[in-house]
């Protein structure tokens, strides 16, 4: 037995040319997690493997009956047999032993927790289904010396694997289908077997905590429709109901899989539902500004829009009108007529002049100044109602537009929705369903042992040169397979990749027909191996290992391994979500100075990339753009090292970051511009901005962890960031400034003349304002005639209240020799009356020429910073976004 143990590092074959045959199957015992932005698959195996040591054979009946025995497994030679997709360690427990049979046949059961790269796709999370790869074969091996094929039947390892899968878990076992191939590579072929492992996620916790609330809050939204817009502040309901569902995405965004190439298909379900909430807000916006702003201007209702709004569109819509309400509603025809004839404004005239013009009358009859200061009054109080009644018919008409109007928008909603769920609903339903010459004696392993042991193996502590005084030419190759993140914050890459050393050791040949093989594979541990490294190397190699190196028999080495490299990388990242990195892989020796040990690259940058491209598994948040190989030598104090310098170009995939960070970010720019169209005087704007504000500082405040950390410059992400914030905060204060205008203005002096002629005259036609014709009818009393009547009558008005005190009994103008008639004396109480009433309503219809004229400025200056604000919005996102397009054009 021990004979066979000195033979563990050489292939257990009496003829070399020969292969190995290997026998796998395995068991898939447990999902441990799935990393869909690093792209990984974590599953514990239970892994059976069967090969043949043709010098472990004995007969049972010669040994007791002995037919099986357990021996260590680092006694023997076994296959190295690896997962092509590992892409991390094994932290599995170790089985020590083997079974060995009498007729050589091993059997290593072990238990395997695999790391595993597989392209996932995740367009239809919940309802996905993976398909990820498992690749058995020999890393070292080729085709000539390990061959590998199933111990069992697919569907024997797919039923068993589903009988012990753990059942509780996130995914389900669908399949598990495979087929054996051989992998080319260059000049050589690999004899492999690739298992595809089909899971399916189960949808039910995603559907509950995610699913289900957003159709809540868009069911909300939808019957927030039926809020009375001219009664209700139906556009702060709606801004609040977006800050929420804005929350709930921040919120919801850790249980959501990111992934760099495609957003998935509930991500696109999430931006549309809150896209849709912002058109329901702008159509909530368009329908208050139409039922507060224009009608309180007392403009009519333009013709056309009377007939393709209030025929057509509610005849189509099935607009039911309230009784009483003609669907075409015509505007009143008849005018008010003042006492003299005319129309416009009211005056009342002086006694004097209106009993001069009423003296119409024949013969001696005269009429009495009362009876006619009673009629006056009568006829303007009259003027009066009809305005009131003309402004009520102008609001009625807005009104029923804005209704008409809103409740096409609001069908049009509800279109909208049903199809986007359908089309929604239809996909998803779909997934779911789917040294000295050698002199060998004869042609045999135990005589190539024989000499390498005695020739090579026991040199294994000098370096394998005919002088000292000559480097040892070492040539450096690899394939990048995975590039497994980038972490911004302690500027490190972590990559995974195949590394090949070639050197060779001096004076050592054998002849292929003397020796029976053309190359031998032999433990690593047996040769001298240089001490090749990554000067950029920051945390321990966590790959798996592999033992042997292929040994030519003109002394040529061939040592190809996987390694997991952690290296520092000095990353820009001013330009994310759209940064191209450039990090170096610096493959030097770490002791040997460039005299001993010469580093040679042994392909161009060029070939590397095209490998790499091959057999790349991962498509995560990384993608590889180009790289270069550079040899050169690294001048220290103690001496000059050779070293081959690898530079990779890395590109981010950009989608996942505009779609979680920039669209939403414009999407509330967007509601903070229209919310300029909210008219101030009626609408509490600067409430909706700053609950605007609110939801935006939120968004920042939980979005700051997705954003990349560093200290050399801010990410020109955050610049925009703070620009929106910023931009939001002046509009506030604009509206805060405009609101204060509007109602306050009653308190201000009159408005200074150069301010008048620069806002209302200059700065209107600059916005494209043009003064409204009223058709409010005014009544103004003429103040000389309330010094005429002054004698006449005495009412008081206290203060702003209109508050009437009982009238003083004057005497009227009457003939001394006439005695006072009772019907005379009331028509004198009845004018005292009158008046009174009179100038309660002049001074509530007519209002203050100042205030008025102040409301205006505002408006103008309104319209005016409406204007700058779109011009900066704008003028900073074409900067930031040439910025972007600049520097990545520079970078690549």
């Amino acid at each position: 037995m021990q004979a066979v143990f000195d033979m563990q590092p050489f292939r257990p074959a009496v003829n070399l040319s020969n292969p190995t045959i290997t026998n796998i199957s395995f068991t898939l015992y447990a999902v441990l997690g799935v990393n869909e932005k690093a792209q990984l698959l974590t599953t514990f195996l239970w892994l059976r493997l069967f090969w043949r040591n043709e010098y472990l054979v004995w007969e049972p009946e010669e040994c007791d009956g002995v037919a099986r025995i357990s021996l260590p497994v680092k006694e023997l030679w076994s296959p190295d047999i690896i997962v092509y997709e590992f892409v991390d360690d094994d932290v599995s427990q170790a089985c020590p032993y083997v079974y060995v049979n009498h007729t050589g046949r091993i059997r290593w059961d072990r238990m395997l927790r695999l790391v595993s790269a597989c392209n996932l796709e995740i367009f239809s999370f919940p309802f996905d289904v993976q398909n990820c790869t498992f690749t058995f074969g020999s890393y070292m091996h080729t085709i000539r010396d390990v061959r590998v094929s199933p111990a069992l039947t697919f569907r024997e390892m797919s039923d068993n694997s589903k009988q012990y899968l753990e059942a509780s878990g996130e995914w389900e076992l669908v399949n598990i289908l495979g087929e054996t191939s051989i992998l080319k590579f260059g000049v050589d072929e690999w004899d492999i077997i690739t298992f595809w492992v089909v899971i399916r996620r189960r949808p039910v916790l995603y559907v509950v905590n995610l699913l289900i609330p957003s159709s809540f809050l868009m069911l909300i939204d939808i019957l927030s429709f039926y809020l009375p817009p001219h009664s209700v502040d139906r556009a702060s309901f709606k801004m609040t109901l977006i800050l929420g569902y804005t929350v709930f995405l921040l919120i919801m965004n850790d249980l959501l899989p990111s992934t760099a190439n495609g957003t998935p298909l509930i991500g696109i379900y999430f931006s549309v539902c809150l896209a849709l909430m912002v058109i329901s807000l702008l159509e909530t916006v368009i329908i208050t500004n139409v039922l507060h702003h224009s009608s309180m201007k007392y403009q009519e209702v333009p013709n056309w829009v009377r007939i393709v709004v209030l025929k057509y569109i509610a005849t189509m819509i099935c607009y039911q009108w309230p009784e009483g309400v003609s669907p075409t509603l015509k505007t009143r025809e008849d005018k008010p007529e003042s006492s003299n004839g005319s129309t416009g404004a009211w005056v009342i005239q002086p006694v004097s002049q209106a009993a001069d013009r009423h003296r119409t009358y024949s013969g001696d009859t005269v009429s009495l100044p009362e009876l006619q200061l009673i009629c006056q009054y009568l006829k303007d109080l009259h003027a009066h109602l009809l305005s009131v009644q003309k402004e009520s018919e102008l609001l009625d008409q807005w009104c029923h537009v804005g209704y008409v109007l809103d409740f096409l928008l609001f069908r049009i909603y509800l279109l909208l929705i049903s199809c986007y769920a359908m089309v929604i609903i239809t996909m998803w339903c779909i997934w779911i369903s789917c040294v000295a010459a050698l002199n060998c004696t004869n042609p045999s392993p135990e005589s190539m042992f024989k000499e390498l042991d005695d020739q090579l193996f026991r040199k294994n502590l000098i370096p394998p040169v005919a002088s000292f005084s000559e480097p040892l030419n070492v040539t450096i190759s690899l394939t990048v397979v995975g590039i497994l993140g980038v972490d911004e914050k302690v500027q490190t890459m972590t990559t995974f990749l195949w590394q090949v050393l070639e050197w060779k050791i001096a004076g050592l040949s054998w002849d292929e027909q003397e020796c029976g093989t053309e190359r031998v594979s032999v433990l690593r541990e047996k040769l001298w191996v240089p001490d090749v490294h990554i000067s950029e190397f920051m945390d321990e190699d966590k790959s798996p290992q592999t033992p042997y190196v292929y040994l030519n028999n003109t002394g040529h080495v061939y040592d190809d391994k996987p390694i997991r490299v952690v290296s520092s990388c000095k990353l820009e990242i001013y330009n994310f979500p759209f940064d191209i990195q450039s990090c170096s892989l610096t493959f030097g020796s770490y002791l040997h100075f460039a005299s001993e040990i010469r580093m040679l690259p042994g392909m161009t940058g060029k070939k590397i990339m095209s490998e790499s491209k091959r057999v790349l598994e991962m498509n995560g948040e990384w993608e590889l753009s180009d790289i270069k190989v550079v040899p050169s030598e690294l001048e220290l104090e103690a001496g000059s090292y050779s070293v081959v310098q690898v530079q990779l170009i890395l590109r981010r995939r950009p989608i996942v970051y505009v779609v979680n960070l920039l669209v939403p970010s414009c999407f509330l720019v967007t509601v903070d511009l229209i919310s300029f169209l909210l008219p101030p005087q009626s609408v509490d704007r600067a409430s909706f901005k700053m609950t605007l504000i609110l939801g935006y500082t939120v968004f920042l405040l939980i979005m700051n962890d997705l954003l990349p950390v560093t200290g050399d410059r801010t990410p020109l992400i955050n610049v925009f960031f703070s620009i929106s914030l910023a931009l939001m905060v002046a509009s506030l204060l604009e509206t805060v400034f405009i609101t204060n205008i509007q109602f306050s203005s009653s308190q201000y002096n009159a408005v200074p003349h150069w301010l008048s002629v620069l806002v209302l005259r200059y700065l209107a036609v600059v916005v494209c304002m043009s003064p409204k014709k009223s058709n409010r009818v005014t009544v103004c009393l003429n103040p000389s005639y309330k010094d005429s009547t002054a004698n006449t009558n005495s009412v008081t008005i206290s203060g702003n209240q209109g508050i009437l005190k009982e009238p003083h009994p004057v005497k009227a103008p009457t003939s001394p020799a006439a005695p006072p008639e009772p019907a005379l004396e009331e028509l004198k109480k009845l004018t005292i009356h009158l008046t009174a009433i009179r100038l309660q309503v002049d001074k509530h219809f007519q209002g203050s020429k100042t205030a008025e004229e102040w409301q205006m400025i505002g408006i103008v200056i309104d319209r005016l910073l409406f204007y700058l604000y779109i011009v900066f919005i704008i003028a900073s996102f074409i900067t930031i976004t040439g910025i972007w397009i600049w520097n990545n054009t520079y970078a690549a």
